[in-house]
């Protein structure tokens, strides 16, 4: 009974691995612009099925709120420490930015983040992996604490061509980890072990969270979960429809009754004359200029903003608004706001670990504090922001956190102050020489 009770669980546990693994690809094609058709075809008929890829505009635009510009990491408020130029060195040859917008892009389309950092001299390498490659095992009493890391996709070795499955499993060891890469033969049961190590550190090589927040699953929530993508192609849909329509019914129908096409008479000069005074020519035409469709249509885009959360003013929608406030501009953008601050959270949480394996990965101590520093999530008055630090300065607020404020690296502009007055010094002293 206990082996029946093992082998209902590990195919249940292996069903819904692939059943994850497959939501996660069907989502990179929907992203890519590989929807459902909705209109059924026949040869040689036109396809009007009509693609309007609002799946990737929901995700596009949350990378670009949450990491459209680099966070700043810091250790030392006052200085800039070895360990925090060490870091900076570290994140710039691993392209800090677009290593940053790449993990938000997987996590929108995976609902999860896994980060792997490999031992490499002087700097490791951070690689961002395939969440449909991942399987994890947690505590049964805490999502949090993964115990089992396993990283399983198919290779061909180029070695001699054939078709392999190769895994690594990172198993929690006592107080380490240890790791085991292994492939085995497409089809075959068999796995042959191509490496073993411990890994010497308290912390699995792998970092991850989820994109937004799921508190009683270990897999986090995709921006494109069943119901955006059902509304996605309840528009494509409508709009399908919309183009079939107009092609066949946009264009007025000639008809005519009371005679035959051979008694209809055209003079040469294209007047049309009718055998007989019962006779009519007449067009047909739609009667409907299809605004109860367009309005629908509107509704459900609407509703598609609203779910999930990405108003339509961060798209470039701006007609009617005029000039506005920062406090209306923020009314406007409040449910992306809120969204990218949740993501805050969650991937705020994944480069803190992230930067304090890598700190003791570099010899500077464990558990060191990170401070991230984000950048402003809304674009902003310049000179209204310039005349409201002038006011914090009058209240005693530093001029290093002003202008952080204000989108500048106090220590960069210190160093430019500093050769900008040495470079005037010099100027006047060689002027000074040169009157003698």
């Amino acid at each position: 009974m206990q082996n029946l009770v093992e082998d209902a669980l590990l195919r249940s546990g292996i069903d819904a691995e692939i059943a994850h693994a497959a939501a996660i690809e069907r989502r990179w094609r929907i992203y890519h612009g590989d929807h459902r058709r909705q209109l059924r075809v026949k040869p040689g008929q036109p396809d009007d099925n009509v693609v309007v890829n609002f799946a990737r505009v929901v995700v596009d635009k949350g990378v670009a709120f949450l990491f459209g510009s680099e966070p700043r990491f810091e250790l030392d408020e006052l200085h800039e420490t070895e360990a925090e130029a060490w870091l900076e060195r570290v994140w710039a040859q691993n392209r800090k930015l677009l290593l940053l917008q790449q993990m938000a892009l997987s996590g929108a389309i995976a609902g999860h983040v896994f980060v792997k950092i490999v031992r490499e001299q002087p700097i490791p390498r951070l690689v961002l992996l395939d969440p449909a490659t991942v399987w994890v095992q947690t505590r049964p009493d805490d999502y949090d604490a993964v115990e089992v890391f396993r990283i399983q996709f198919p290779f061909v070795d180029p070695a001699d061509g054939r078709s392999y499955v190769y895994r690594e499993v990172i198993r929690r060891d006592g107080a380490g980890w240890a790791i085991v890469a292994q492939r085995s033969r497409t089809g075959s049961h068999a796995w042959e072990t191509l490496a073993e190590e411990t890994w010497p550190y308290p912390w699995p090589p792998i970092a991850n969270t989820q994109n937004l927040p799921n508190p009683h699953a270990f897999w986090g929530v995709s921006d494109l979960e069943e119901d955006v993508i059902r509304l996605n192609d309840a528009i494509n849909f409508l709009l399908s429809n919309l183009l079939r329509i107009v092609r066949y019914h946009a264009h007025p129908r000639t008809w005519g009754r009371g005679f035959t096409a051979a008694q209809l008479n055209v003079g040469i000069d294209e007047t049309i004359v009718l055998p007989s005074e019962h006779a009519e020519l007449r067009n047909l035409e739609m009667q409907s200029d299809l605004g109860s469709s367009i309005a629908l249509y509107q509704r459900l885009r609407e509703a598609l903003h609203e779910i999930t959360r990405i108003p339509e003013v961060a798209t470039g929608k701006v007609e009617n608004l005029g000039s506005l406030s920062g406090v209306a501009l923020a009314i406007l953008y409040q449910p992306l706001l809120e969204k990218t601050q949740t993501k805050r959270l969650t991937y705020g949480t994944l480069l803190e670990q992230l930067n304090q394996r890598l700190l003791e990965f570099g010899g500077f101590g464990a558990d060191q504090p990170v401070t991230i520093h984000w950048p402003p999530l809304l674009p902003s008055d310049f000179r209204a922001d310039a005349e409201t630090g002038l006011v914090l300065q009058q209240l005693g607020v530093s001029q290093d956190t002003i202008l952080q404020r204000l989108g500048f690296d106090p220590e960069i502009e210190r160093q430019k102050r500093e050769y900008s007055s040495a470079d005037v010094a010099e100027r006047l002293l060689e002027a000074f020489d040169h009157g003698h």
